[in-house]
């Protein structure tokens, strides 16, 4: 598949996730790389996150013949799979990676917050020691 088109419909797939959620909730990720690939003969957007809920990658492949994506959490060394979901469709992707990456649906906003807060301060102080 030629570059181009790789990189197009991975920008395609960062516009749909930007229409999903707001970016305070895409910058809780922790994003700090973006990368047009393939991943299993699909184009992916992989996104090195680190979340509350995973730290690690997150390969958002599209599936071009159900038209949805499938939203695969990796280790950091991408050795392992973490999770897969399935048939994740546009209207529903920035909130699917929310709740794979950083907050889970049934927390409340004070239960995140304290949450948030505590992984915060470890990764800011576990950063300190390196």
């Amino acid at each position: 598949m030629e570059q181009e088109l790789v990189l197009k419909i991975a920008n395609e797939i960062n516009r749909q996730i930007r229409c999903g959620v707001t970016m305070s909730i895409q910058m809780s990720w922790g994003i700090s790389k973006r990368i047009a690939t393939l991943y299993n003969d699909r184009v992916t957007l992989a996104l090195k996150v680190s979340g509350l809920l995973h730290e690690g990658w997150v390969y958002i492949s599209l599936d071009e013949g159900r038209d949805c994506y499938i939203v695969t959490l990796l280790s950091n060394d991408k050795r392992k799979v973490k999770t897969i979901r399935d048939e994740v469709y546009c209207e529903e992707l920035g909130s699917a990676i929310d709740n794979l990456v950083e907050r889970k649906e049934e927390w409340t906003d004070d239960e995140y917050e304290k949450l948030a807060m505590a992984d915060s301060e470890y990764k800011l102080n576990r950063d300190k020691e390196i």
